[in-house]
């Protein structure tokens, strides 16, 4: 089930090039190509991130503008 989130949020996320964790459910690291996927993560130390853009056009995320 793909994740709601905010618009600004997400536009926040490519400009810094931050990538989503699958399994955190949320942006979590650093310089992250827009087009990647099973980086490592910080957080739970998994290779569970994608780039946020993959993130959207994969279906991960979805952008919501009421967040």
């Amino acid at each position: 089930m793909a994740v709601k989130v905010n618009v600004e949020d997400y536009n926040e996320a490519v400009d810094q090039y931050l990538g989503w964790c699958t399994n955190c459910e949320d942006f979590t690291r650093d310089s992250t190509e827009p087009d990647a996927t099973e980086y490592d993560c910080p957080e739970c130390e998994e290779n569970f991130v994608m780039g946020a853009e993959n993130a959207l056009l994969m279906g991960v995320i979805i952008l919501d503008e009421d967040l």
